[in-house]
């Protein structure tokens, strides 16, 4: 098997996998709750009096702008920056190169723009060193898409998890982790019972259907596209279903008139609930030897699955 480093692609996808995995082990109510999706998304209480625009909070830091309301202020923003510089480094300059005086300014000027981008002053701050724009309002981005979750608990559960995903789509409350909007409109769906059993792969059937989503789009036409998208995911998800179901049947028929000890059985689930089984990864499963898992494999005979790898050592077979 390819042992070669996982590229970008290969581990975002493994940590998005394990976060479905880990927001399917738990309750959906505890998933949607205010408090666990500002811990999720990493979003500071947000109260009410936050609305105003340029108010201050109760800890006494100015709130942050959102990006559309600052539209027509940040080049007055930055004049009065510049200006603040200039008066600061006024001394400096007049003993510094007057060829280097522009570079130097604006090396201040970055300088002071990273510093009000990360927290330098602490052990923490610094560890986890990131550019961010100040003016993303998260907390006020959330508040606004929470909202119209609530607004939703009257519609019908489709309409509900696509109000919420175009919502999401459209505010982007969450600044390192936009792809989160499709595993919380599907625990949205579960919460309201039409997937108890599991959680919606919703954006697998945006990438198989010919819809795509766009702000530019009518509000009409984005949900429209959605609740499509929806039913492609839901295509997609039954189609998988009864080639497992049937793949399930086929192997369990070797498994008659066995004995009761057998571990037949046992292997044949791990074939249903795991994409990809190893000899190694089926002895530590069954508590068996590997020349046992052999044997098992050998016994299955016509209905074992396919064999991914085309190896002679270190193969892997898999369901597809």
């Amino acid at each position: 098997m390819d042992v070669r480093s996982p590229t970008r692609e290969i581990a975002r996808a493994a940590a998005m996998l394990d976060e479905r995995r880990r927001l399917a082990r738990r309750e959906p109510a505890e998933i949607l709750s205010p408090s666990a999706l500002r811990q999720r998304l990493g979003i500071e209480g947000f109260s009410q009096s936050d609305q105003t625009d340029g108010a201050t909070t109760a800890s006494g830091t100015a709130k942050q702008v959102a990006p559309w309301d600052r539209i027509g202020r940040d080049d007055d923003e930055d004049q009065a920056d510049e200006d603040s510089l200039d008066l600061e480094d006024e001394d400096a300059r007049d003993h510094a190169d007057p060829a280097f005086a522009e570079i130097d300014a604006l090396l201040v000027r970055t300088r002071k723009k990273l510093d009000a981008w990360n927290d330098l002053t602490s052990d923490e701050g610094r560890k986890n060193l990131t550019l961010r724009d100040p003016g993303y309002d998260a907390a006020g981005r959330f508040a606004r898409w929470h909202q119209i979750l609530e607004e939703g608990r009257g519609l019908p559960a489709t309409l509900a998890a696509a109000l919420a995903l175009d919502a999401w789509l459209w505010l982007e409350p969450s600044e390192r982790a936009g792809e989160l909007g499709f595993a919380f409109a599907a625990t949205l769906l579960r919460q309201r019972g039409l997937a108890a059993a599991h959680l919606p792969a919703l954006g697998l059937g945006l990438r198989r259907g010919k819809f795509r989503w766009s702000p530019h789009l009518a509000p009409s036409a984005r949900i429209t596209g959605l609740l499509g998208a929806f039913a492609e995911a839901a295509a997609v998800g039954q189609a998988d279903l009864d080639r497992l179901t049937l793949a399930r049947a086929v192997m369990l028929r070797r498994c008659e008139k066995r004995r009761g000890n057998s571990k037949l059985a046992e292997l044949v689930d791990l074939f249903i609930t795991s994409p990809l089984v190893t000899v190694q990864l089926a002895a530590a499963r069954l508590q068996v030897s590997p020349q046992a898992v052999e044997a098992m494999l050998r016994e299955l005979g016509g209905s074992l699955p396919r064999e991914l790898t085309g190896r002679k050592r270190y193969r892997a077979w898999g369901i597809m």
